[in-house]
């Protein structure tokens, strides 16, 4: 698949190694029940879509503050550390998530897991950034997306067939054994401790608004992706197996397409190129989905919708990492970054709460895709 040469040179890169390897197990273990979250909230607990809404609303809102709080924390204690305090609080949300039925305290679960996703993508990312090579980002770039897609072709099958045959409870025991298992990797090697130094009132200052505009349509996207996509699907299709192997099935085929998107787009222009044709034919998917009835158009659309996103994915990432880089202050950038997308992603549920369906979130992140692809 690599070239000889560059397959060992990041077997021999031991950082990106340790990212790629917690990459894949975290992917297993969280997409074994990330994508189940909404449908267990609607199917198992049978909170209507008003409870459902809220519950993401007050983890989108639980992101947004703590990615503008923590960066001097993570600072402090190192990102790997970061991304290890991360995974304890995943195990806290699972186990909050699982215990509703006792404690009826929903909203409990959705802050510890804005609180987690905030503290780990913060983390991940300045990661990354320190240790890429500017030169073969995006062959870096595709290979951290293979190995998250292996764990996503892994997780939500498996995910499923234990759902269906033993329950939630397992299901959750089994994630929290391997995130803790996902932290360990980083620990081969020394630890990175990022100044930062911007000012909480001037979080937006030195960005433009097309860029900022961008990461508030990622974000949308994003919410449409983790909440309305799979509820959507459970409600059209009913059956959490069926669920699990669309998402296994669309992981397989990415992965062999991101290989191709890394490897191709090596330049700025083909990263542009790429992005661009990626984010319209991905919006042209997203208005598909309002017509989607039987479980073969459903394969078909979400086949599509995944691989039309990974020509957005792995470029905007890639650009991104490089405009970080740049900055005197990495963590400043990830910090704003992240703020950004997450009100996007709390726009994304205001229209759902505003219109009352899922429909027209498919809609506006549709438009939203249009809009980002001539920024």
């Amino acid at each position: 698949m690599f070239g000889h040469q560059y397959l060992i040179k990041y077997l021999f890169n031991r950082e990106l190694s340790e990212i790629y390897v917690s990459v894949a197990l975290k992917n297993i273990a969280l997409s074994m029940i990330g994508i189940f979250v909404p449908i267990y909230l609607f199917a198992d607990l049978e909170y209507p879509l008003s409870k459902i809404l809220m519950f993401f609303l007050v983890y989108s809102i639980t992101m947004a503050v703590t990615a503008v709080i923590i960066p001097k924390f993570i600072s402090r204690v190192g990102v790997k550390h970061g991304i290890l305090i991360s995974m304890m609080l995943f195990i806290v949300h699972i186990v909050l998530l699982e215990s509703l039925n006792y404690h009826g305290l929903f909203y409990l679960p959705a802050i510890v897991w804005g609180i987690a996703n905030a503290i780990y993508w913060l983390s991940f990312h300045t990661d990354f950034v320190k240790n890429s090579d500017g030169k073969n980002r995006s062959r870096e770039v595709s290979l951290w997306f293979i190995m998250a897609y292996l764990g996503i072709l892994i997780g939500p099958i498996l995910g499923s067939i234990i759902i269906t045959f033993t329950g939630f409870l397992t299901l959750f025991i089994l994630s929290i054994l391997l995130l803790l298992l996902s932290a360990v990797p980083l620990f081969l090697s020394p630890e990175i401790h990022e100044p930062v130094s911007f000012s909480y009132k001037n979080i937006f200052k030195g960005h433009s608004i097309r860029e900022t505009l961008g990461y508030v349509l990622y974000g949308m996207r994003v919410i449409m992706a983790n909440f309305a996509l799979p509820l959507f699907i459970f409600i059209t299709l009913g059956k959490y197996i069926e669920l699990g192997g669309i998402a296994s099935l669309a992981a397989l085929v990415s992965m062999g397409l991101g290989y191709f998107v890394g490897r191709t787009a090596r330049t700025e222009k083909k990263e542009k190129l790429f992005f661009r044709y990626g984010a319209l034919f991905h919006s042209a998917g997203l208005f598909f989905l309002l017509f989607i009835k039987t479980f073969l158009q459903m394969i078909v659309i979400n086949i599509y919708l995944a691989l039309s996103f990974l020509f957005v994915e792995i470029p905007h990432h890639s650009r991104m990492y490089s405009r970080a880089k740049k900055t005197r202050n990495v963590m400043g950038f990830i910090t704003y970054r992240e703020t950004a997308i997450s009100i996007g992603r709390i726009m994304g549920i205001l229209i759902v709460v505003a219109m009352g369906s899922l429909e027209p979130l498919f809609m506006a992140a549709g438009i939203g895709m249009i809009i980002w692809a001539f920024l």
